[in-house]
């Protein structure tokens, strides 16, 4: 009981506490650990949840005799709440949050998975209809006065920008938008985007999902500046995003300036000092106790009851 309310606790906590990391200047700094950081946080909450559901159906410590002892238990735990109403809200809530729960996690990550997909392979016949292959740039030309420039990730995925974009933009700044979308394909950041966008499908009123979405496809743009910068300087890929300022692109693709354009510009003009290595290592070892905080909590009456061989159902 006491690890169930702990649990739970630590859902809410970071339910309520998490959309502040938006505030925190390092994320900008080191966009990659950022990224991680809003999965970690999400990732936890979910977890610490089903974790408090899976606390309330079986005694925490049966974990520890086995896979049998866990379904005994789980049937026991049934039998008592329907032999006594006192024990079925709490046997009800261990349900949903255990079983229903995580079903419902699971699905709308399929759905997000299943209709991007069914977007990207409508979009990739569209482009065949109308777009012409540059051999020499390794791209797709679609015949458009308006610029724009986007990848549509997937098994054949392609690099696509208009005539217009050939015709505003000098050589260093269309490197630099090609070594940005390039970036995107190559780290498949269209699969860290689906699945931010699937828990807030899951729980579109939570501000916790929603501000990891937004911030997650902030923070992929800067990781692919940070590529395109490795490329060209810094001063065309950002002339480049104000270039590409006003362009719209599918909804199914991953586009060039449509995300933060103005903090995308001025880091690139004014680039941070990059974080000191031990603070870097004190990050990462805090996104990992942010992981391993509901399984500890949850394990650790298992773990005790191991040790002391007290596992008794």
């Amino acid at each position: 009981m006491i690890a169930g309310l702990a649990l739970a606790a630590t859902g809410v906590a970071i339910l309520v506490a998490g959309p502040r990391l938006a505030n925190a200047a390092w994320t900008t700094q080191a966009p990659r650990l950022g990224i991680l950081a809003w999965q970690a946080l999400t990732f936890t909450a979910v977890a610490a949840f089903v974790l408090a559901g899976v606390t309330q159906l079986i005694p925490i410590t049966t974990l520890a005799d086995g896979l049998g002892a866990v379904f005994h238990a789980c049937a026991a735990s049934i039998a008592s709440a329907y032999g006594s109403a006192e024990f079925l809200p709490g046997a009800l809530m261990g349900t949903v949050l255990a079983g229903i729960l995580p079903l419902w996690v699971l699905s709308c990550v399929a759905r997000e998975l299943v209709s991007g997909w069914r977007r990207r392979r409508e979009l990739h016949r569209s482009i065949d209809l109308v777009a012409e292959p540059d051999h020499q740039l390794g791209v797709l030309v679609v015949d458009v006065a308006a610029p724009a420039a986007f990848c549509v990730p997937g098994r054949t995925s392609r690099i696509v920008v208009t005539t217009g974009t050939l015709t505003a933009l000098a050589d260093d700044e269309l490197q630099g938008v090609l070594a940005h979308e390039a970036a995107h394909l190559r780290a498949r950041h269209n699969l860290a985007v689906a699945l931010s966008q699937a828990l807030v499908r899951a729980f579109p009123r939570l501000r916790l999902f929603r501000t990891a979405s937004a911030q997650t496809r902030q923070l992929i743009e800067l990781l692919a500046d940070d590529a395109a910068a490795e490329h060209v300087d810094r001063v065309s890929v950002a002339s480049a995003i104000v270039s590409l300022a006003e362009m719209r692109a599918p909804a199914a693709a991953m586009a060039m300036a449509q995300e933060g354009a103005a903090l995308r510009v001025s880091r690139l003009l004014e680039p941070a000092t990059p974080m000191d290595p031990w603070r870097h290592r004190l990050l990462a070892g805090g996104l990992w106790a942010v992981l391993l905080t509901p399984v500890l909590i949850a394990g650790l009456p298992t773990l005790s009851a191991a040790l002391s061989d007290l596992c008794n159902i």
